[in-house]
């Protein structure tokens, strides 16, 4: 597999096998940001927490986070710019992990409420990095699950097995976006991130897999993006205090990813939440919630 198509899978890597059902959020406004309009959900009041999700989803995904966080915070979650069921504009024609960190950075400073909590899964945790380095005065915290920063393994002799592993499970979804079904390629990820089988996906609450075929048609888009990554030395410059934090049974490379990124991040803490994968904040939401909050709750 090429290096552009180990990327783009890292950046894509957001499926979703859930234990919960997730209703879609209520009272959702818009906030302008970056010659965008992207709506966010809110509840609660306090320090905001603000909640970057993954490719192929949408504000919805936070859901078994906002009751929990908005007892202590103010919970926020946003759409990124293309995704969920509103029509394009444009055609897609700005998609990039660039685009998405200049919308979310927008956000946070459109938010007017000082720094933020920012947490971040997957391409959102790409995003979130993204913003730790170039905007760190914007962030008060930073949780970093599984960040698509596949990048950092390349040089890596140790994380050999783990990405050969992957590309070989890559393949098959990659030959379903050449074939332009993107939604099939959806399916297979979510088994992919998950070790499951294709099928898996039939058996997704309705909620989640309205919420991924809505989201589907990002895929192309994403594809057709160049792919970005944060080196470690721009990583080892981060003084915001951060969580890597990963699921129990997530595939190897994840672990090896999250190992890199913490090695990167000078004074970073890790975490596992147990009995979980990729998607750990829906797989075991009461104990992501409580490692999450514990950790920005504590005084710096």
């Amino acid at each position: 597999m090429t290096r552009r198509a180990s990327l783009f899978v890292a950046l894509i890597a957001a499926g979703v096998t859930v234990t919960i059902d997730a209703q879609t959020p209520t009272a959702t406004r818009q906030l302008r940001a970056n010659d965008a309009d992207l709506s966010y959900v809110e509840q609660g009041r306090g320090a905001p927490v603000v909640f970057v999700h993954g490719a192929v989803a949408d504000l919805r995904y936070w859901e078994p986070q906002r009751a929990a966080f908005a007892r202590q915070h103010r919970f926020v979650a946003y759409t990124f710019r293309y995704h969920g069921a509103a029509p394009w504009t444009d055609g897609g024609k700005l998609y990039s992990s660039q685009t998405h960190a200049a919308d979310l950075a927008a956000f946070i400073a459109g938010l007017k409420a000082g720094p933020v909590h920012l947490v971040g899964l997957s391409y959102g945790g790409l995003l979130a990095a993204m913003v730790a380095v170039k905007q760190p005065e914007l962030i008060q915290t930073l949780t970093l699950a599984e960040p698509a920063l596949f990048a950092l393994l390349q040089n890596q002799p140790d994380a050999k097995p783990a990405l050969d592993e992957w590309a070989k499970g890559v393949a098959p979804m990659m030959e379903a976006m050449k074939a332009g079904d993107a939604l099939k390629a959806t399916r297979l990820l979510s088994a992919l991130v998950h070790g499951e089988p294709p099928d898996s996906f039939d058996k997704l609450p309705p909620a989640l897999r309205q919420m991924l075929t809505d989201n589907a048609r990002t895929l192309p888009a994403l594809f057709a993006a160049a792919p970005s990554s944060v080196p470690c030395e721009s990583l080892a410059a981060v003084k915001t205090p951060t969580l890597v934090i990963r699921g129990e049974r997530s595939p190897a490379i994840f672990l090896k990813t999250n190992e890199a990124v913490a090695r990167c991040i000078p004074g970073s803490r890790s975490a596992v939440v147990p009995n979980a994968s990729h998607t750990m904040s829906y797989q075991n939401p009461p104990a992501f919630n409580r490692t999450v909050l514990d950790f920005i709750s504590k005084p710096r």
